[in-house]
């Protein structure tokens, strides 16, 4: 990692004394515009790499729910979460700031999710609204019985036949 930053800053740092000088207006906006949006590809990029969890404020995939794996608060600093999301295939580490609604929420979430047996959900994950209610922590509701097979009784459905008096 730390090669290939300094191979693209020398290569960076020699088109841009080597090109800009010789060049017209409209091609030094186009050179400093490709520098910006490279600069931007390699931070976020550097952060995609860490090993340290993500600020859930860094964050530009979207999705609507994502399983907690773990979560881990310490208290007046950070609440760190591992997240397993639909759309990826490896979960992830997040970092979120610290806040004591939070903290409790998925505290509860974690000890309900516990007594019944359940996965600890956490919905709109990466939603940077300007709600300010903390992200929501629940226990994954129970899920649905698995269909009935009528089948083998000869018709699509019952009928209920009233017994003779």
């Amino acid at each position: 990692m730390i090669l290939s930053a300094i191979l693209f800053a020398l290569l960076l740092g020699a088109f841009i004394f080597l090109v800009l000088p010789k060049t017209r207006g409209w091609r030094r906006a186009a050179s400093v515009a490709t520098f910006l949006i490279l600069i931007g590809l390699v931070y976020g990029g550097s952060v995609e790499l860490l090993s340290r969890p993500k600020p859930m404020r860094l964050e530009w995939r979207g999705a609507k729910e994502a399983k907690v794996l773990a979560a881990t608060m310490v208290e007046a600093q950070a609440i760190y979460v591992w997240l397993e999301t639909a759309d990826a295939p490896e979960p992830r580490a997040y970092v979120l700031p610290w806040s004591t609604k939070t903290a409790q929420a998925l505290q509860d979430a974690m000890q309900k999710g516990q007594a019944t047996g359940r996965d600890v959900r956490m919905s709109k994950p990466f939603n940077p609204g300007l709600d300010d209610r903390e992200p929501k922590f629940y226990a994954a509701p129970q899920p649905a019985t698995p269909a009935k097979n009528y089948a083998g009784t000869g018709t699509d459905t019952l009928v209920y036949q009233r017994p003779a008096d």
